[in-house]
């Protein structure tokens, strides 16, 4: 298993399980993996620990949308990687305006781990 030491992931999804999960398998990884239930948090969590990516969910139940979060993100730090996920089956044009605002990749819910592991590497190996 390739080691990624240093690399730092933050996840922002409201679902506690799916958060869970995923975190606990980027740090198997071995991704420095940061993780909020919320928008507030997430941010701050991004100014603090500047990571590469960031995992967003499209769908918050915060009242902040993924896509306000995506344009907040992008002006705290313009060279992060993110890739959006979302378990609605999104129209293009929303797809589109993700793209637009600078994220790298779109998933679907539910992603097999595989698939998101070699987004993630995929993503972060583009320099």
């Amino acid at each position: 298993m390739e080691i990624k030491s240093g690399r730092k992931i933050l996840i922002i999804d409201d679902e506690e399980a799916l958060l869970k999960n995923i975190g606990d398998f980027l740090k198997i990884l071995g991704y420095d993996v940061f993780t909020s239930p919320n928008s507030s948090n997430g941010l701050e969590l991004l100014r603090n620990h500047k990571p590469e990516l960031l995992l967003l969910d499209l769908h918050l139940k915060d009242g902040i949308t993924g896509i306000e979060v995506l344009r907040a993100a992008k002006m705290l730090k313009p060279d992060l990687k993110i890739v959006i996920s979302s378990g609605f089956g999104e129209e293009e044009e929303i797809k589109k305006s993700c793209f637009s605002f600078g994220a790298n990749a779109f998933l679907s819910k539910p992603t097999s781990l595989k698939i998101l592991s070699e987004t993630i590497k995929n993503i972060l190996e583009v320099k």
